[in-house]
């Protein structure tokens, strides 16, 4: 196998012997000089095909236990669901997962409006967050609220039915680049559609479009993180009221502040990707 390009010190990309590209994890595998020769595979500990280069970075903002546990996470759910997965899972769930770790130890939780009818209409995907929530617990010693497990069994959904979501984001497509170009305008900086952090910001205007389509809502237990968080980040909430009046002029439903404090999140956490880069 050749080594041709460092993820970090642990993780590279390879070709495999028909020239295959592959993600490869192994202790010091990034460490040698690029491109070589790897004659030894009794220290790679897991390989991923079929990654798009935009999640390359994404790797590297991941602690490596929560893409070990989540890559275990996805083998279980290929059993248990009894189905392909998108090859692309394993990091948008992983990222998803330390995201949810992160909003946990800040105290920022969030109720998931369509729990109920997850249970009832996807009740092995919910057991299947539901395990999830329960090896993240015992592993990594975070527990997580029982309401993840819907969001971890919508991101099992989703990787089951990508054609249904191009679809989703053909609908909305024109919504998502508007947007985008508000972000843009209001906030003066310029951002890179290939870039793994737009594709994620994205991501979740599609989940709150659908949820507009649904007639679903986030809710929050936190009353107070509005007040705040509108305070201590300025330009990010003009920005986001901004997206807001244009989603009730244009589409004709207005975010609930709840939403809005969610759309408050992901926009400060590409706001601050996109603001180093630049």
């Amino acid at each position: 196998m050749k080594v041709i390009k460092k993820i970090n010190n642990n993780v590279a990309v390879c070709l495999d012997n028909n020239d295959h590209e592959l993600i490869a994890f192994g202790k010091g595998i990034g460490f040698p000089k690029m491109p070589y020769v790897l004659e030894n595979l009794a220290g790679i500990d897991r390989t991923f095909y079929g990654i798009n280069d935009s999640y390359f970075e994404l790797i590297q903002e991941i602690p490596e236990e929560i893409i070990e546990l989540t890559a275990r996470i996805v083998d279980i759910a290929r059993n248990y669901l009894n189905c392909n997965l998108n090859d692309n899972i394993t990091f948008t769930l992983a990222d998803h997962i330390n995201f949810a770790i992160d909003r946990q130890k800040k105290k920022m939780v969030f109720n998931y409006p369509m729990a109920h009818d997850l249970q009832y209409f996807y009740q092995q995907e919910m057991e299947m967050g539901e395990i999830a929530v329960n090896m993240i617990a015992k592993e990594l010693h975070i527990s997580l609220p029982k309401e993840e497990a819907a969001s971890i069994a919508v991101h099992l959904m989703n990787a089951k039915v990508a054609d249904e979501q191009m679809v989703h984001y053909e609908n909305h497509q024109a919504a998502v680049d508007d947007i985008t170009k508000i972000v843009e305008r209001e906030l003066q900086i310029t951002i890179e559609k290939k870039d793994f952090n737009y594709s994620r910001f994205a991501t979740h205007l599609l989940y709150l479009l659908k949820r507009k389509d649904n007639g679903d809502e986030i809710s929050s237990e936190n009353k107070k993180l509005y007040r705040d968080m509108t305070k201590e980040f300025p330009k990010i909430y003009a920005c986001v009221l901004k997206i807001s009046d244009y989603i009730t002029t244009t589409l004709h439903w207005r975010p609930s502040e709840e939403e809005l404090i969610y759309l408050m999140l992901h926009l400060n956490r590409l706001y601050a990707r996109m603001d180093c880069n630049q």
